[in-house]
């Protein structure tokens, strides 16, 4: 078996948060395989990912056939394999290599909640949400 190696996108943030009274909204940019804070290539393109998703970070593929497909990270190992299983797309992708990758993220999952990720998300004023929200659609163009 190919020996796993972790990726850590350092500073990578995808949310942002913003605030308006006694409300809350997260929104995320357009997720697609490059939206990750750490990667465990598998095969050919296809990785395991461990992103920001909600204020933690959930485990899937980079390339889906079906979107959003993912647990977070606090999940046990077994149920995120079985959740997302058909979305490895290689048979290369073996079970066993699948739930050693889960496990490498959990453990830097972890790490990073604990010990790394800012305490903070970046707070953005409720009058920057409309020139944000213009600017996703822009990106969803391309």
């Amino acid at each position: 078996m190919k020996k796993l190696k972790l990726e850590y996108r350092e500073r990578f943030n995808g949310e942002v948060t913003f605030k308006a009274e006694n409300n809350t909204v997260m929104i995320t940019p357009p997720i697609d395989e490059y939206y990750w804070t750490f990667k465990i290539p598998l095969h050919k393109e296809q990785a395991l990912v461990a992103f920001h998703k909600f204020g933690t970070l959930g485990i899937g593929f980079a390339i889906e056939d079906d979107w959003n497909t993912n647990l977070p990270y606090t999940c046990d190992t077994n149920k995120i394999a079985d959740h997302i299983w058909h979305n490895r797309k290689y048979p290369q992708i073996t079970k066993k290599i699948l739930i050693e990758a889960i496990e490498i993220l959990k453990k830097a999952a972890t790490y990073y909640k604990t010990h790394e990720e800012p305490s903070t998300f970046r707070i953005a004023d409720i009058s920057e949400l409309s020139q944000y929200t213009e600017t996703l659609k822009e990106k969803m163009k391309k």
